[in-house]
Formats: structure tokens, C-alpha cells, sequence
């Protein structure tokens, strides 16, 4: 999809309702990766393959699924790279917590944070 043309003080986000699975994009950084949804910086994810510490999304861009489609992006690179189970350290926020829900993770049984085997 071609990103539409934008009001110098709008964002994509004002323009897309629902984002695309290939719309959103995860790019290395130093602590993590930076989460793009049609190349405008949309939020990050701090951690390595199979350890997710922690995930954010810009105010502007949530309730758009950028934050359910950059943990299956995750899960998905950290099957890639070998893992078999991707684990979280905790869950601060209760969307955070839905969506892990929803996506097949288990909280683990010490009660911090969450697991889901991806083999």
C-alpha cells in the first residue's frame, strides 16, 4: 500500500485505521528493535530473540493492531532464529496482557511474566 499523502501535521496514523501485517516492520536497534508501520516510526520492542522485555507503541498509533502484529513479527524472527519459546519478563499494561492472551502466551508459573513455546 502506498502511503497516503499527509497535512504537515498529521501522521499515517491518522490515516490508517487498521494496520496490514506487511505494513509494519521490525529494524535492529541498540536495545531491541524500532517498530515502522510504512516506514514512520510507530514504537520499539527491547529484546533479543526468544526474551521480550519489553514493548511500546506510540500514543497516535495505538488500537491501529500495530502492537499484536509487531509481537507476531517477534515471534516469528525469534523462531527464525532458533528459539523455541519466547518469554516476557512481565506485562505492565492490560492491552499488553490481552494480547498475549490472545496469542496463545501462558503466564508463567512464578507469576513474572509470560511464555509461548513456537517451535
Amino acid at each position: 500500500m502506498l502511503a497516503p499523502t499527509l497535512n504537515p501535521e498529521m501522521t499515517l496514523a491518522d490515516e490508517i485505521e487498521e494496520v496490514e501485517p506487511e505494513e509494519v516492520r521490525l529494524d535492529e536497534a541498540m536495545l531491541g528493535y524500532n517498530i515502522y508501520v510504512c516506514g514512520e516510526y510507530a514504537g520499539a520492542i527491547e529484546g533479543v530473540p526468544g526474551s521480550l522485555e519489553h514493548l511500546v507503541v506510540e500514543m497516535h498509533w495505538e488500537g491501529k493492531g500495530v502492537g499484536r502484529t509487531a509481537l507476531r513479527k517477534f515471534i516469528e524472527l525469534s523462531r527464525a532464529e532458533g528459539c523455541s519459546v519466547v518469554t516476557t519478563n512481565n506485562d505492565v499494561h492490560p492491552a499488553m496482557t490481552h494480547i498475549l492472551e490472545t496469542e496463545g502466551f501462558e503466564e508463567q508459573t512464578d507469576g513474572i511474566g509470560w511464555e509461548k513455546e513456537v517451535q
